[in-house]
């Protein structure tokens, strides 16, 4: 388990490389007009985040990545990412809130 501080410019630095401005990821107050509390990461960043954190686990030829989309995280946030390796080279992945109980993200690495 490797804990992440997730700061509440997360959306701002992610909408500038990627072009995805959408107001929800910006900051609270846009975000708010949309029903949120907070600003809330990318579910893309958190999927990139989470592959670059198990890059010396990613097979060296073609791969299959799932990512499952649970709860947003509200910027600013601490989260647990957690993962397993599988007897057949299947790397099981989750980030959840915390304390651990609430899932943000959960997704699965397969090699071809």
């Amino acid at each position: 388990m490797t804990r992440w501080h997730v700061p509440a410019d997360t959306g701002r630095r992610y909408a500038r490389v990627s072009g995805d401005s959408n107001p929800i990821h910006l900051s609270a107050i846009t975000a708010r007009l949309f029903g949120f509390r907070r600003a809330i990461a990318h579910g893309m960043w958190t999927k990139a985040r989470s592959l670059a954190q198990l890059d010396s686990l990613l097979p060296g030829g073609p791969f299959k990545v799932d990512v499952f989309f649970k709860l947003p995280i509200l910027l600013p946030s601490d989260v647990q990412f957690q993962y397993c390796v599988t007897e057949g080279g299947r790397v099981e992945f989750q980030v959840k809130d915390g304390a651990g109980k609430k899932p943000h993200l959960a997704g699965t690495i397969e090699p071809l």
